[in-house]
């Protein structure tokens, strides 16, 4: 209301256009703002007393657009107040009123126009106010006290103690709440609608009902105007007003999910360039369709609101074209994706990566309409020319089941190896070794016959990543031997054993040959920004080990920024626990205290990327707990890895790379005092707890495995357990944390 009012001075425009999609209540703000319009120069001011009909020029106006229009309008759509008239609804009769008003701006200088609708008039020194839905909050918010604050579900809630007095939101129906919010667009009458279904629903009912569509949205009896009862009516009415051609193009561009591109309405619809571009302009002029972004290349994207979508795809259905427009929207995005694929391992991967990302939704929805009608080869296509994506935007384990279902009851030695490789390989990123090692070893046996040399490589150095993860060092050495004989050491193949033998070099203490590892391939592989990110990261691990800590970080803040602009998780995961170990080596209270909040934000990151690849060394990470733990106190490092996890991935970037404050170093909390172990007998119990073999201990704390063995003897019999599991039960109780300072 206060940019309107400041829109509204003296100096301003005499014609206002506030314009938004159906339902977003352009009407109420601006009988809101008629209320509270005062004439002196000073905007909007307190609610007044008098009516929005007080002025006597009103009749004379409805006279003077009836006689143009031909229609008899109601005090409805007609109200003046102190010199400001506002015509509402004003699409239902748009020449008229744009007639009316080009003639009475001249010769009534005093009058001011407010004009209420979903497009503008395009009148001279119009001003076009768009209005926009209520804020409906991020996706990932869920602490109830920040989502009571959200607008959407403000208004919501206080619709619905207007039917139910008692009403008191719980955590769990906030998190409800915030869905039916985003799944209405935050438009205030869907809000109010759903709202009014609170005397019979719970807000989890509510939002299972919305999903199925509109109908729950029905009016309900009121006394204002028929378009504002019912979205669907709302909705209806702007859709009513559209000529065969728009209306033809608004169904079949419903189809897509997520947004489109002026290249997928010609795809879709069949016209040429020229034509999309002027019935895309004629729709969003009458808010049917958004510009929800520019592309780098200055084209625009587009999105529709999700229920005027959901009505569109209605009409789409009764008119039983809905087929041939699905058909075609599948097939473009197959296109699309076959297109894109070259450029996910070339100089082009961030704008390819950042196209596939836009288009997630609508490639996974052709994959359902292609499985749903039977055509299994386009779906291993197209999962097989997004497979980078799939990894990098932390899509792992949705996509493991797709491919498993396509792929199930076939036989690996005789359907496509391609498939099976890549189904083997995110088989290994979800740590299910045992079924990845038996595809892979199936699929390199399989294509050593055909003497398909380049997915034999692969398989072999995904084998050897395996063994790897495994500790099995000297199998995994084996392995990447084999994969660089059949001479395919590039790209993605090459980047795995490089980096897979550079990791094993510095494991074994060969920080030169690891450097030059590092160093010689990512040289031969320029102009890859995945590659030079995964080595960069490894280079820095190795120089931190070499004892050039300024180096490392450079190196890791720098692979940091390449997985960032690519908006690979995984690899983002990997730099911010490359830069906690490091930062456990140096032992900073400050920079440690920075490392536990990074370390809970790579474990959020791991958690829903679904990826355990590009990794920290085996053992390395939990060594670096272990002195994390130690330097900062058990205490702090809870409340910073809680703290880092709740943290998003931008605020996690930006404070690894120092472009956020880091957190200051907390007094350090002891052990507690009645603990009967030593410094390192605590750390053994800490592992064991955590799950850890004997040999592991023995790995992580840099120590032989009889020495671990003896220590965990020590622990066993000062603490009085007689099994691992009694081990673990009192670190979990010795180490609660038990007050709020926690």
């Amino acid at each position: 209301m206060a940019e309107l009012a400041d829109l509204a001075g003296p100096d301003g425009p005499r014609v206002i256009s506030l314009v938004g999609p159906a339902g977003v209540g352009t009407s109420r703000l601006a009988r809101e703002f008629l209320q509270r319009w005062r004439p002196n120069g000073g905007g909007a001011a307190d609610r007044a007393t008098d009516g929005p009909c007080a002025d006597s020029r009103a009749t004379d106006l409805r006279w003077l657009l009836r006689t143009v229009s031909g229609t008899e309008l109601s005090d409805q759509h007609v109200l003046v107040r102190r010199g400001v008239v506002l015509l509402d609804d004003a699409d239902r009769h748009r020449d008229a009123v744009a007639t009316l008003v080009r003639s009475l701006l001249p010769v009534c200088p005093q009058l001011r126009f407010v004009i209420a609708g979903r497009e503008p008039l395009h009148l001279y020194g119009e001003q076009v106010y768009p209005v926009g839905p209520l804020p409906v909050g991020t996706a990932g918010q869920a602490d109830p006290d920040a989502l009571a604050a959200v607008p959407a579900i403000e208004l919501f809630v206080d619709r619905a103690r207007s039917v139910r007095p008692d009403y008191r939101p719980t955590p769990d129906d906030y998190r409800s709440l915030a869905a039916i919010c985003r799944l209405l667009d935050g438009l205030p009458l869907a809000i109010e609608l759903a709202a009014a279904r609170m005397t019979l629903f719970r807000p989890k009912a509510l939002l299972r009902r919305l999903g199925d569509g509109l109908d729950v949205l029905e009016p309900q009896p009121t006394e204002v105007p028929v378009p504002q009862r019912s979205l669907r009516s709302a909705i209806g009415a702007s859709l009513d007003r559209l000529g065969p051609a728009e209306g033809d193009l608004l169904d079949a561009v419903s189809v897509c999910s997520g947004g489109f591109d002026l290249a997928a309405v010609e795809a879709l619809t069949g016209i040429d360039p020229a034509s999309a571009e002027r019935t895309m302009e004629t729709l969003t002029a009458r808010s049917l369709v958004q510009v929800a972004a520019h592309r780098p290349d200055g084209e625009p994207r587009f999105r529709m609101l999700h229920t005027t979508r959901r009505y569109a795809v209605e009409r789409l259905r009764r008119s039983h074209q809905a087929d041939r427009v699905t058909d075609r929207h599948a097939a473009y995005y197959l296109d699309l994706a076959r297109t894109l694929a070259p450029d996910l391992s070339g100089p082009r991967q961030g704008a390819a990566l950042a196209a596939l990302a836009d288009e997630h939704e609508n490639l996974r929805h052709a994959c359902h309409h292609l499985a749903g009608t039977g055509r299994a080869p386009a779906v291993l296509s197209l999962i097989l020319d997004v497979s980078r994506y799939v990894v990098a935007s932390g899509r792992v384990a949705a996509t493991h089941g797709w491919l498993g279902r396509q792929l199930a009851g076939a036989d690996p030695s005789g359907a496509d190896v391609s498939g099976w490789l890549m189904y083997a390989g995110l088989c290994a990123c979800l740590r299910q070794d045992r079924r990845a090692r038996t595809l892979l070893t199936e699929v390199a046996a399989r294509c050593r016959r055909t003497g398909d040399e380049r997915r034999e490589a692969l398989a072999l150095g995904l084998l050897g990543q395996i063994a790897l993860m495994r500790r099995q060092y000297d199998e995994a050495a084996r392995r990447w031997a084999q994969s660089r004989a059949c001479g395919r050491a590039r790209g993605m193949t090459g980047m795995l054993v490089a980096d897979g033998m550079a990791t094993l070099a510095l494991l074994r203490g060969d920080l030169t040959a690891a450097a030059r590892l590092c160093d010689r391939h990512a040289s031969a592989s320029a102009g890859d920004t995945l590659v030079g990110a995964v080595l960069a990261v490894r280079a820095g691990t190795v120089a931190g080990a070499a004892g050039d800590p300024t180096g490392a970080q450079a190196r890791t803040r720098d692979g940091l920024r390449q997985f960032h602009q690519l908006q690979h998780r995984p690899g983002v995961a990997f730099a911010l626990e490359s830069l906690a170990v490091l930062a456990a080596r140096g032992r900073d209270p400050r920079q440690c205290t920075l490392a536990a909040r990074l370390v809970g934000a790579a474990e959020t990151i791991r958690a829903t990327a679904g990826s355990v690849y590009p990794s920290c060394p085996p053992g390395a990470l939990d060594q670096a707990l272990v002195r994390l733990r130690d330097a900062v106190g058990e205490p702090v490092f809870r409340r910073e890895r809680l703290a880092g996890r709740r943290a998003t991935l931008a605020d996690a970037v930006g404070l690894a790379l120092g472009e956020a404050e880091v957190p200051a170093p907390a007094t350090r909390h002891p052990a507690p005092p009645e603990t009967p172990l030593t410094a390192r007998e605590l750390q053994v119990a800490r592992l064991v707890a955590a799950g850890h073999t004997n040999r592991q201990v023995a790995v992580d704390l840099d120590i032989s495995e009889w020495t671990a063995i003896n220590h965990l003897r020590h622990v066993m019999r000062k603490l009085d357990c007689r099994s691992r599991v009694g081990v673990a039960q009192w670190i979990l109780h010795a180490e609660l944390p038990l007050s709020r300072e926690y």
